[in-house]
């Protein structure tokens, strides 16, 4: 199992989304389902990024800086 931090520009916004999953495109397929889930009206997506991958393990994680995007 993997934890995958993705960026989704939508409407000019940048939303952060981390998930667990065991491969790419199993990530790729939560992250549509949890911006579906999250959202009453789907933003209009215009990207979906990979920004971070790492393995799953005891007393790993991800720090999310607000600045810190691949846009800026």
């Amino acid at each position: 199992m993997y934890l995958y931090r993705f960026e989704v520009t939508a409407n000019q916004e940048v939303i952060d989304v981390v998930v667990a999953a065991s491969g790419d495109d199993e990530a790729f397929q939560i992250v549509e389902a949890e911006l579906e889930k999250y959202f009453l009206k789907m933003p209009s997506v215009e990207d979906i990024s990979l920004y971070e991958k790492k393995r799953i393990r005891k007393g790993g994680g991800f720090v999310l800086y607000e600045r810190e995007t691949l846009l800026s």
